[in-house]
């Protein structure tokens, strides 16, 4: 058995709630979502729960994304957790956050977000399979 779930989990920062509660609705068949509020932020918490999963995604609006705690969080998971990854809607300084982040355009449908994110975990769970296989072969030797 693998000490890693293999369901992602995405991590929603989204100003409107409604909004937020809409996308945990719809994502709930291919990930485990959860709402982080930015002001209540628990850096040791998060870091625990992006290390207990096989990938994990920060989802972020256009309103939260310029706020520095996400920004840090972002980067020490991005360092601790190589299939850690953040999504951005809206318009925003991509330089800000840590590098493979995908950015979307504010007035994307959440239809096309929802998509991405799917399609983008599928990736990642592909890549952290191969990844733990070839160490396990490696670790044989």
């Amino acid at each position: 058995m693998t000490p890693f779930n293999s369901t992602p989990i995405v991590w929603i920062a989204y100003a409107n709630d409604a909004e937020a509660q809409s996308i945990m609705e719809r994502i709930r068949d291919f990930s485990d979502p959860r709402l982080i509020d930015p002001v209540d932020l628990s850096e040791p918490d998060f870091l625990l729960s992006v290390g207990n999963h096989q990938s994990s995604w920060l989802l972020i609006d256009e309103d939260f994304s310029p706020l520095k705690p996400l920004q840090t969080i972002g980067r020490k998971a991005s360092e601790a957790h190589e299939f850690f990854r953040c999504m951005l809607v809206g318009g925003t300084n991509i330089e800000d956050w840590p590098q493979g982040s995908i950015q979307m355009d504010t007035n994307t449908l959440s239809t096309t977000i929802i998509d991405r994110l799917r399609n983008e975990s599928n990736v990642l769970r592909m890549m952290s399979s191969r990844v733990r296989h070839v160490r396990r072969l490696q670790n044989r030797s």
